[in-house]
């Protein structure tokens, strides 16, 4: 298997088990010393970024890939994100390092102004 190969598969089977809230198998893909920056938080351990992982896929309702690029160990994935209003479907762009089989770094983009709002409304109930 060469490293784009690897690569490839460690970033789709990520997607794929946080997308259908199988959180611990896509936990199990990060390194323990991930490093992950996001619009409004950044981990430096796969435990810390652990309640974050499940927030963010037991709010989300349907993901679809748009693009994945796979260059050596290093991926760009574009996906939408279906989340629950004010948000509705939120177009991310994540970039991930995978060394060893997991994945190193991870860091996400996107418009996290209706996914605060959310936020804000689901802490006040």
């Amino acid at each position: 298997m060469t490293t784009e190969d690897e690569t490839r598969r460690i970033v789709e089977s990520y997607f794929a088990a946080w997308t259908s809230k199988r959180t611990r198998d896509a936990h199990a893909l990060l390194a323990d010393d991930l490093q992950f920056a996001g619009p409004s938080a950044r981990y430096t351990s796969a435990a810390d970024f652990w309640p974050a992982l499940e927030g963010f896929a037991a709010m989300t309702r349907g993901a679809r890939v748009i693009e994945l690029l796979v260059e050596g160990n290093r991926a760009a994935l574009l996906y939408d994100c279906k989340l629950p209003q004010p948000v509705g479907t939120v177009r991310i762009a994540s970039f991930f390092r995978v060394e060893k089989g997991k994945i190193k770094t991870y860091e996400t983009l996107f418009d996290p102004t209706d996914l605060r709002k959310l936020q804000a409304k689901t802490q006040g109930e």
